[in-house]
C-alpha cells in the first residue's frame, strides 16, 4: 500500500472475543453522525456508527464470535467500498489519496486493501492512467520538476512516473519542448514584449520561473 493505514485486529478461529473499550471518534469530514472506535481485547478492531452499534447490539463487555466479527467486517467493507466510490465520483484519484481518505475514517489496513482492490478490479483506480492524464494536461503549463514532485507526493510509483515522463517529454525539436511552451505561456501572461522589460523586472520574471521549477538554460532561451 502507498500509505500506512490503521493496523487491523487479528481474529483467531474459534476464539471468543470481548469488546474492551468503545471510544467516540470524529470520523472523516462529516460530524452529522456519531462514530465509535471499537476495541476488542484492548486492540482497535473497527469503527462503526451509532445506528450500527444498535444494529449489532454492541457495548463494552459484549462477547463476539469469529462469525459475528466476520459479519461486522463485511458490513464495514461494504461501507468502505461505497466511500471509496464517492471519493472518485467527480475526479480521478491515486491509490495513496484514496488510502489516506479512508484512513481518516479509521478503516483498518485489511479493509483499505480490500476496498482498493475492488476499485482496481473494475478499473476505477489506475495510478498509471492518472499520471498520464495529469502530465498531459499540465506539461504545457508547468515545469517537469513541478509535475514530477506533485505526482510523487500523490504516491505514483517511481518506475511508472519515469516511463510516462520519458514518453511525454520526448523532444524532436526545440519548438515541441513542453517546457519551452510552458515558459512562453507564463511570459506572455506577465508581459506583452519581454525585450522591453527593465533589468529589475526581467530578473523578477526569471526568479519567478526558477521558483516554478524551470531551468536557467530554457528560461534564457525564451528571454
Amino acid at each position: 500500500m502507498s500509505c500506512n493505514p490503521q493496523r487491523s485486529f487479528t481474529v483467531k478461529e474459534g476464539v471468543f472475543m470481548v469488546i474492551t473499550d468503545i471510544r467516540e471518534a470524529n470520523a472523516g469530514r462529516s460530524e452529522r453522525k456519531k462514530a465509535y472506535r471499537i476495541f476488542i481485547d484492548d486492540k482497535f478492531a473497527f469503527l462503526i456508527y451509532e445506528d450500527e452499534m444498535e444494529q449489532f447490539n454492541l457495548s463494552v463487555g459484549t462477547e463476539i464470535t469469529p462469525d459475528v466479527y466476520e459479519t461486522i467486517e463485511d458490513f464495514v467493507l461494504k461501507r468502505a467500498r461505497h466511500k471509496a466510490l464517492n471519493i472518485i465520483k467527480y475526479s480521478d484519484k491515486t491509490e495513496k489519496e484514496i488510502c489516506l481518505r479512508l484512513k481518516e475514517e479509521y478503516y483498518t489496513d485489511d479493509i483499505i486493501e480490500k476496498a482498493i482492490e475492488y476499485l482496481k478490479i473494475y478499473n476505477y483506480l489506475n495510478d498509471e492512467r492518472y499520471a498520464e492524464n495529469y502530465v498531459r494536461s499540465r506539461k504545457n503549463k508547468e515545469s517537469r520538476f513541478s509535475i514530477e514532485s506533485k505526482l510523487q507526493s500523490k504516491g505514483i510509483n517511481k518506475g511508472v512516473l519515469e516511463k510516462i515522463i520519458a514518453g511525454e517529454y520526448e523532444i524532436n525539436d526545440e519548438d515541441s519542448d513542453p517546457e519551452i511552451l510552458a515558459i512562453n505561456k507564463i511570459i506572455q501572461k506577465k508581459c506583452d514584449n519581454p525585450t522591453n522589460l527593465s533589468y529589475t523586472d526581467k530578473m523578477k520574471l526569471i526568479n519567478l520561473l526558477k521558483r516554478k521549477g524551470f531551468n536557467s538554460d530554457k528560461i534564457n532561451k525564451c528571454l
